[in-house]
């Protein structure tokens, strides 16, 4: 009796043993897999992370671009017509003023004229501004 009672002892010794093994190995797989879903976590928030400040970035070169257009017509006494921006093709407008003949307009903007009326002295001129350099 004492014998088969020292079998079935080691038997539920073997199978105990073996169960922890297997629960610590289960333990293992399930930490490395948590740990991966964090490292995860982490990189997407810091790809939100970059793609917000570069939204920042992005939208006050916009305003200060804006700003800066804005800035030249008041300079240049020009009087808004049309005012269009878009993202592909930049800032334009169309814009009225009054010229002498011989007056030049210098600056980083694309200037077309699209209608002169000569008014005696001076000229009542439409132009076309547009930004330089966007790619459609």
């Amino acid at each position: 009796m004492f014998l088969l009672e020292s079998n079935v002892r080691k038997l539920l010794k073997y199978i105990l043993i073996t169960t922890i093994i297997l629960l610590f190995v289960l333990l293992v797989v399930e930490s490395y897999g948590k740990y991966q879903e964090y490292l995860n976590i982490k990189k997407m928030q810091k790809n939100l992370n970059y793609t917000y400040n570069n939204y920042l970035y992005k939208v006050a070169n916009q305003r200060t671009d804006i700003g800066e257009f804005f800035d030249f017509l008041t300079d240049n006494n020009f009087y808004l017509i049309e005012f269009n921006y878009s993202l592909a093709n930049g800032l334009s407008a169309k814009v009225a003023t009054f010229m002498e003949p011989t007056q030049k307009i210098k600056s980083k903007y694309s200037i077309s004229e699209v209608t002169k009326i000569n008014m005696g002295s001076k000229y009542y001129v439409v132009l076309e501004i547009k930004e330089q350099g966007v790619n459609p």
